[in-house]
């Protein structure tokens, strides 16, 4: 099955087709680097992507929801949003270490879990997940600290400027900021000073570590934020960083999420008794629960204003709500989730009925699936939306899945294809919606959301729109 490359414009979303046209070549180097030389706030993006740029700051009100029509949700007025141009997309997964590959191999059905080297399992009652056995990219490893979630996030950096044909950004370095998002920070590095393995391994346990370690790589000396709000936290960090664009502190955003696979977490997750022996099975009748990945995904993000047309998509809206119900499962009634779908569809200022393709956040949990089930079907209402979950495929992969997620629905637009959802077999009647399964399926969609959900009750949604 042809794929074609992933950089560059993406064909107009009003085709049917899932035909795959060409892709341009990358901006000349020589391009970026005069324009990065600069050294101005917008000038740089102007150069390059053929648009003036803000200079003013907008307001925002972070605790609000907020749409592009001027009411939020709840009906109060509300500023008018600037939509967010995501340029290019860069990923480190076990199925593949590049945008390419991982979306060759989540078309071919590719199984990236496995037994679990790097550290020892025998004693666990579950070692399989979705490991990633070796990091392949051409990188100057010696510039990035011996630490695997920040290896992790450098290697998908990496591809994000191999995708943008941008090395450096074209960007002053005060202007360019960073945000990611993870569910366990540096715990592995932690894990490993309480060990006594090393000298100086403690700071690098701290969550802010592997951000330090990116905008080291990046030259970045823009605001540089961590966040984490379990598995959503990749989803957070691309709303947060398209808020410092709106807000002027930013002209270009490197955001996403990241986790590494690490002994104490996987004892955890065995502890809950979370983890299958099966195979993972989202919204399965059979499904028994997950298996843990790690990954990295990050995109590059700016103001729609000073992006052209070679842009991978756009960001319309983003959506948080808490559950406040329990520490490890969701609302079996999923509203938590509802509410980050509908926020994050209100600041998008576009309806339920315009969505065309649904990134499910699909942990194959009996819990999970139900409520997530329950809460789309709501929230979509009776129309039959596409829906997929690629953790079959990878794993949870924590901190990362959201923005890969993010990265999937945007690559689902560029060529006319969705994946089908590795491991479901039997639909389980009481998530009745209409799951991509079997093969992939042709389908370019227009608008598609994403959802995520979190332990402590940390929901978030994601309104992605393809590149036209």
């Amino acid at each position: 099955m042809t794929t074609g490359s992933t950089r560059g414009a993406f064909s107009s979303c009003a085709s049917t087709t899932p035909t795959i046209p060409p892709s341009p070549a990358p901006l000349p180097l020589t391009a970026w680097r005069a324009a990065s030389s600069r050294r101005k706030s917008s000038t740089p993006i102007r150069a390059i992507y053929g648009r003036s740029g803000c200079t003013t700051p907008l307001s925002f009100n972070m605790c609000a929801v907020q749409d592009l029509a001027g009411s939020s949700s709840e009906g109060r007025p509300t500023p008018r949003l600037e939509r967010i141009a995501i340029l290019a997309g860069g990923v480190c997964t076990p199925i593949g270490q590049d945008v390419d590959a991982f979306w060759s191999a989540l078309l071919t059905g590719a199984d990236g879990i496995s037994r679990i080297e790097r550290f020892p399992v025998d004693d666990l009652r579950v070692g399989n997940g979705g490991e990633i056995k070796k990091l392949t990219r051409a990188i100057e490893w010696s510039r990035v600290p011996d630490c695997r979630a920040s290896r992790l996030l450098v290697s998908a950096a990496d591809d994000l400027l191999s995708q943008a044909g941008a090395r450096p950004l074209p960007v002053a370095p005060e202007r360019l900021a960073v945000v990611v998002g993870t569910a366990l920070g540096g715990v592995e590095e932690g894990e490993r000073a309480l060990a006594g393995d090393e000298v100086g391994r403690l700071p690098r346990a701290l969550y802010d570590a592997p951000a330090h370690a990116l905008k080291r790589w990046l030259g970045a000396r823009g605001p540089a934020i961590t966040v984490a709000t379990a598995c959503a936290s990749g989803a957070t960090a691309m709303g947060l960083g398209a808020e410092l664009l709106r807000r002027g502190e930013a002209d270009m955003v490197v955001a996403g999420g990241y986790d590494g696979l690490c002994r104490f977490v996987l004892r955890g997750f065995n502890g809950l008794r979370s983890l299958t022996r099966d195979r993972v099975r989202p919204f399965d009748g059979r499904r028994s629960g997950l298996l843990l990945g790690e990954a990295a995904g990050l995109v590059l993000l700016c103001r729609e204003r000073d992006a052209g047309a070679r842009r991978l998509g756009t960001l319309l809206g983003y959506g948080s709500a808490s559950d406040a119900a329990h520490i490890a499962a969701p609302d079996p009634e999923g509203r938590g989730i509802e509410r980050a779908m509908r926020g994050a569809l209100a600041q998008a200022g576009v309806d339920a009925g315009d969505v065309d393709f649904v990134s499910a956040h699909g942990t194959a949990t009996t819990l999970n699936d139900a409520s997530e089930a329950k809460a789309l079907r709501r929230v979509l209402g009776a129309r039959r939306v596409p829906v997929n979950s690629i953790k079959g495929a990878i794993g949870h992969t924590m901190g990362a899945a959201a923005t890969l997620e993010a990265i999937l629905c945007l690559l689902a637009g560029r060529h006319g294809q969705v994946p089908a959802t590795l491991g479901l077999e039997e639909l389980d009647p009481a998530c009745d919606l209409d799951l991509i399964q079997g093969a992939p399926r042709a389908l370019r969609p227009r608008l598609s959301l994403s959802t995520s959900l979190g332990f402590g009750g940390c929901n978030a949604a994601l309104v992605l729109q393809g590149a036209t």
